[in-house]
């Protein structure tokens, strides 16, 4: 068995190709610093003009979180490599106001929790975007949620454009301003870190109090300013960031595919690899791609010899790993039929598929015109399964969709919809699509 003190043989086969791009992309930037010279930001008031600041004391800190508290709210963002180890390394914290665009490097052993009690401070607005990964780091370090969370990207899905949407994009169409691009795979854990590297970083944050006050108004006009700070909010919600074992095993590509025995085992896989990969200091995925048990929970191997035959399966992990891997596919056989996970494999009848599809274009059609992407809101898949459970009149509080804005703006609607209660029509002014939902008489 492997140990804190002697990881797997394997480990350091793990994503080299993914880590050497990163060394060239570091390279590259450091290389080309005398030839990108800094540009001026756009003029905005809302978008700080000055130079990012590296911040590498204490001190530093808390003079930060306290001028941040006093303007009471601010841009956030977070640099981390997380292919090298099992939780990701976290490499620098951006933060911007329109006075200030400051860079945290943890690097400098800094103490970062006035930091952290900013960001749980609830009437401390944070700005975002796409930010679920940005404020994990709160939950390793204490298991406290962020609070007051605004996240562009999902504003963005309910003020008209698309969701997801870059920030490049969304800066450029709210503000104007042409985001660099090209160090997305930059070494943020080597230092120094170049010049270009530190502006990158600092207009990941630069912009985003302008784009919330561009979004904030559009929302308003649009009457989707609550749902907005809803659907942000579910960020904070700690479950986002637990490994699930009655769950996540279900995610990986090809789980649905499996007999309820395959899933038993893949269960059983799937609970292991996460234990051991945190032993190891590796991503889960690398220490065994999910082909991998994917492969070994669809043909059950009964003896140690066919191990030899499974795909992908690295030697020495066979060697270290192949009894616990044959007692767990022995035990998740053995479990009765009632212990095993449940298996839903209806295929809907021909008719029924076109009119869930059919259901789903009505969706679509109901979120567009109220300025929400379809996308934010559900999922083809889902409505599905809510058509077939409206079908036949079975509880549909559980779904996504049913619930909280979701069931405001959409779930109800279809709802009423199939029940014969309302129709919709929709139209196609100027300013982009519209629908207007009626009782029927």
């Amino acid at each position: 068995m492997a140990t804190d003190e002697s990881p797997p043989k394997h480990r350091s086969a793990y994503s080299p190709h993914r880590h050497s791009h990163r060394s060239r992309a570091d390279a590259q930037a450091h290389a080309d610093d005398a030839l990108h010279p800094h540009e001026q930001p756009i003029s905005h008031p809302l978008v700080c003009q000055a130079a990012p600041e590296l911040i590498i004391t204490d001190d530093g800190v808390r003079a930060l979180a306290v001028e941040l508290r006093q303007t009471g709210s601010f841009a956030f963002d977070s640099e981390f490599i997380g292919e090298l180890s099992y939780l990701p390394r976290l490499c620098l914290i951006q933060i911007a106001s329109p006075s200030r665009v400051a860079l945290i490097d943890p690097f400098a052993e800094v103490d970062l929790n006035p930091l952290w009690d900013l960001l749980r401070d609830p009437a401390v607005e944070k700005i975002v975007h796409a930010g679920q990964q940005d404020v994990e780091p709160l939950f390793r370090d204490g298991g406290i949620p962020p609070a007051n969370l605004f996240d562009t990207q999902i504003a963005a899905g309910f003020a008209g454009y698309p969701y997801p949407l870059s920030l490049a994009k969304l800066v450029q169409t709210t503000v104007g301003a042409r985001l660099k691009k090209g160090l997305t795979f930059t070494d943020w854990g080597r230092r120094p870190l170049s010049s270009q590297q530190l502006r990158y970083a600092a207009d990941d944050v630069r912009y985003l109090p302008a784009v919330r006050k561009t979004l904030v108004d559009r929302l308003i006009h649009l009457g989707q300013l609550p749902h907005a700070i809803e659907e942000s909010a579910a960020l904070t919600n700690p479950q986002l960031y637990q490994f699930d074992p009655e769950a996540n095993f279900m995610r990986l590509r090809g789980a649905g595919s499996l007999p309820p025995q395959g899933l038993a085992i893949l269960k059983e896989l799937t609970q292991w690899r996460q234990a051991e990969a945190r032993r190891a200091d590796v991503p889960p995925r690398s220490f065994l791609k999910d082909e991998i048990l994917i492969d070994l929970a669809r043909n059950p191997i009964k003896n140690l010899q066919q191990l030899s035959r499974v795909r992908g399966l690295p030697r020495p992990a066979e060697a270290e790993f192949g009894q616990n891997i044959l007692d767990m596919t022995t035990a998740a056989l053995a479990l009765p039929a009632d212990a095993q996970p449940a298996v839903f494999t209806r295929e809907p009848p021909p008719e029924e598929k076109f009119q869930a599809d059919a259901l789903w274009a009505a969706a679509q059609c109901l979120c567009s015109g109220q300025g929400v992407d379809p996308n934010l809101a559900t999922s083809r898949q889902e409505i599905g399964e809510v058509y077939r459970a409206l079908l036949g009149s079975y509880p549909t509080t559980e779904f996504r969709v049913m619930k909280g804005w979701r069931r405001e703006l959409l779930g109800q609607h279809l709802a009423d919809l199939l029940a014969g209660k309302s129709q919709f029509s929709v139209r196609w002014p100027a300013d982009g699509v519209r629908t207007t939902i009626t009782p029927t008489a």
